[in-house]
């Protein structure tokens, strides 16, 4: 449609509308801060107004997320079924409209206008994924999270029970295993309690499990999903009613299916929700979900280089897409954007995020969680969370475009630079093949992306860039930042002399442990270590 004539927001630092409003009072109070800070204005939020121009948020269906701004007559309208959604709303408008950026959750860009004018075109957006995580810690902040809406973590812990991993939660080994061994898995002829499975052919299995979950249902009765699912390991039962299921199943997941749909009879009101990860990750040649059922894939084995539509090395994890989408209507994926072993290493995945997001949701994938860094920091954490918001929120964005916004207005004038750093990486890793393992690291490219030569070329655009803001210390520091994994796979693959190699550690471990970076790989080894470690080799 055509544009509306501009409306007038603030003129000379006064405010010229009003915000309008019965019911979305937060949204509203967000909107007006915002516009003071843009304007320098005071906003007022009224209930009812006469006063033309106005802006008015106002109650309408637009799905659970959805929303709608527009101009009517005179008046901006925006319009959303709920607080939630009008609040994505308001952080929707002023980013679209007005110009402002949150980039981090310390950093975001505001504009400043004392005279404030506007004219935008409608917009109406409803997002096919009804369920956005990102487990990044900026992402863990509720406030941050609905700028780009996307779920906290504390948002999820409100309508969920148990998340994943919940066989011991539901029938602890400590209270049964010494009585009843015969609870858990058979595993290689022997009964196992520490480390493995339940034994969900067993009939006093069903039994605990229905009644300890009933327990916690009742100490948390308004969460809506409750995860029944295997623990973190592969130690499944194999005895023979286990395994008659699974083999009539053609996959492990048979015996966890109907176990689960046994339980979640009992509990129609919830939803019950089970993992479909490592061993049960195959769709199931017999049974199907029941209604209440929830099935969570986790596509733990897809490489991260190339996208999964089309990479030959993913093409399992594409052929369990697909045979869940022909029995699931709405599947929740679990997805990884991480290498847990090298949590700082560089790791070239940024151009698959839109064509796998975009390969998800046109297989039935309604609600995603990318599993990122859960500690602190993380190779360009800011900027792939920042696109997997975007993307998660609207499949068909230019990621490009999302790209070079972000690294230009973050990273101001080093931008460019590394952007042309990001492009290399991508490029090389690409020509080698397109390999990127979730647990790999730096040793696993030094003959291909990683090699001696390309490694200097990468050493040399970060370092140019720093050298670029010297003027801007808070952009700087960003930049800095950005350069932790190249200092990081330096280190790794011990490129250069020993003065190198100590100036190189001496700059990792000031940023790193200026940033507050503790772990460089999941759970095991953190900053001190890798840092202590790394000049002991060259000492």
């Amino acid at each position: 449609m055509n544009l509306t004539k501009p409306i007038c927001i603030a003129e000379n630092k006064n405010a010229n509308v009003v915000i309008v409003t019965r019911e979305h009072k937060r949204a509203a109070g967000i909107l007006a801060r915002y516009l003071n800070q843009i304007t320098d204005a005071d906003f007022t939020i009224q209930e009812t107004s006469t006063i033309t121009p106005s802006i008015v948020l106002k109650t309408a269906d637009h799905g659970i997320s959805g929303f709608r701004y527009r101009i009517f007559d005179k008046d901006i309208i925006i319009e959303a079924g709920n607080e939630q959604a009008m609040v994505y709303a308001v952080y929707d408008w002023l980013e679209q409209v007005v110009g402002c950026r949150y980039y981090t959750r310390s950093y975001e860009y505001i504009p400043f206008d004392a005279n404030l004018t506007v004219c935008f075109e409608e917009y109406q957006y409803s997002p096919i994924l009804e369920y956005r995580e990102i487990l990044y810690r900026d992402y863990n902040d509720p406030e941050f999270s609905e700028k780009h809406k996307i779920t906290a973590g504390p948002k999820r812990e409100e309508s969920w029970g148990f998340w994943c991993h919940s066989f011991y939660t539901l029938c602890p080994p400590e209270e049964y295993f010494d009585e009843h061994p015969e609870y858990f898995a058979l595993h290689e002829g022997k009964r196992v309690g520490k480390d493995a499975q339940l034994c969900l052919s067993n009939p006093d299995v069903f039994e605990i499990v229905k009644k300890n979950l009933k327990k916690h249902i009742e100490m948390k009765p308004k969460a809506r999903y409750w995860s029944v699912s295997q623990n973190d390991n592969g130690a499944y039962c194999q005895c023979e009613k286990c395994r008659e299921m699974n083999e009539r199943d053609g996959s492990p997941i048979g015996s966890v299916l109907n176990f689960v749909n046994r339980i979640a009879d009992h509990f129609p009101d919830k939803v019950i929700s089970t993992l479909a990860y490592w061993y049960t990750r195959k769709a199931p040649a017999v049974t199907r979900p029941a209604d209440n059922v929830h099935i969570m894939l986790c596509n733990i084995e897809a490489n991260r280089g190339l996208p999964i539509e089309t990479d030959e090395k993913s093409e399992g994890s594409r052929q369990e897409l697909m045979d869940w989408k022909e029995i699931c209507e709405n599947v929740f994926l679990w997805d990884y954007c991480i290498q847990f072993r090298n949590l700082v290493s560089p790791f070239p995945n940024l151009r698959v995020l839109g064509p796998n997001i975009r390969f998800f949701t046109q297989n039935n994938v309604r609600s995603l969680f990318s599993q990122c860094n859960r500690e602190i920091g993380g190779e360009f954490h800011e900027l792939r969370g920042y696109m997997l918001a975007k993307l998660m929120w609207n499949p068909d964005a230019d990621e490009r475009a999302i790209m070079t916004d972000f690294l230009n207005g973050y990273y101001k004038q080093a931008g460019p630079l590394i952007l042309q750093y990001i492009d290399l990486i991508h490029d090389e890793m690409e020509k080698a093949g397109g390999e990127l393992n979730i647990f790999g690291g730096p040793l696993d490219a030094k003959d291909t992306y990683l090699r001696e030569e390309l490694y200097r070329q990468y050493e040399s655009l970060l370092e140019e860039a720093i050298s670029l803001t010297d003027c801007d210390k808070d952009v700087q520091f960003r930049v800095k930042t950005a350069a932790l994994p190249v200092y990081y796979a330096g280190i790794v693959l011990e490129y250069g002399s020993r003065e190198e190699q100590l100036v190189r550690i001496g700059k990792f471990a000031k940023q790193a442990r200026g940033i507050g970076l503790v772990m460089v790989e999941e759970w095991k080894i953190t900053v001190d270590k890798f840092v202590t470690d790394a000049v002991a080799k060259i000492e």
